[in-house]
């Protein structure tokens, strides 16, 4: 019999389980993302409540940056109902960091660039998911440098519209080396999920590509507000 035999039927069975694992992690960062605006909203004052003051955001974003680095190093925290309670404190906390950031753009009229930053994010992030899963060659020896620099780059461009260090060429520079290393991460995400990923990965790769997605959206309302 021929190896050929063989072939259909596990290709199917890896097709069938890519397409499992793509939902499940696919699902954890829509979530994830749920956690990110009700912690923007809170964080901007609905209503006539305050906003968070500066210090205030700060505080949820390194404590959002703390949790991910501890997720990174302790393995428990990378699966299962921990890994999840993780990505969605994170999401809520850098929310509430976000929220004075983008009530600000709604009072001084320049809410569309939140628009515009969203709508090119989406573009961006659907781009770089067909790249990694069309490229066929194991990217997955670049995700761990990567990694950290996404970490690294979540309090930078936090820092940056909290504080206003996002103006100017050398801002615009910092945003766009963030913007590209998160897109490259995305990329090698969807290569890993389509090539070798387990149910065991779901929580940490969609951590991962969470994390990327608000980067590239922090990139692009830094470069839009210029």
């Amino acid at each position: 019999m021929s190896d050929r035999s063989y072939s259909l039927p596990y290709a199917q069975t890896q097709r069938a389980s890519y397409g499992a694992i793509l939902s499940q992690t696919m699902f954890l960062v829509a979530v994830a993302i749920g956690f990110l605006v009700a912690g923007s909203y809170v964080g901007a004052g609905p209503g006539d409540a305050e906003s968070l003051g500066r210090g205030a955001a700060m505080g949820c974003t390194i404590a959002a940056v703390v949790l991910l680095f501890a997720q990174s190093f302790v393995g428990a925290l990378r699966t299962g109902p921990a890994g999840m309670a993780v990505l969605f404190a994170v999401a809520l906390l850098l929310g509430l960091g976000l929220g004075p950031v983008l009530e600000t753009y709604n009072v001084t009229g320049n809410g569309d660039v939140v628009t515009k930053a969203a709508g090119t994010t989406g573009l961006v992030v659907v781009a770089a998911g067909a790249a990694g899963t069309l490229i066929a060659k194991d990217l997955s020896s670049w995700m761990k440098p990567l990694s950290i620099i996404l970490l690294v780059a979540v309090g930078v461009s936090w820092a940056m519209l909290i504080f206003g260090g996002g103006g100017g060429v050398a801002g615009d520079v910092v945003s766009l080396v963030i913007g590209a290393a998160s897109a490259v991460a995305i990329v090698i995400y969807f290569n890993f999920l389509r090539l070798q990923a387990t149910e065991d990965d779901v929580v940490w790769l969609a951590t991962g590509i969470f994390v990327a997605v608000v980067n590239i959206f922090l990139t692009m309302l830094n470069l839009f507000s210029d």
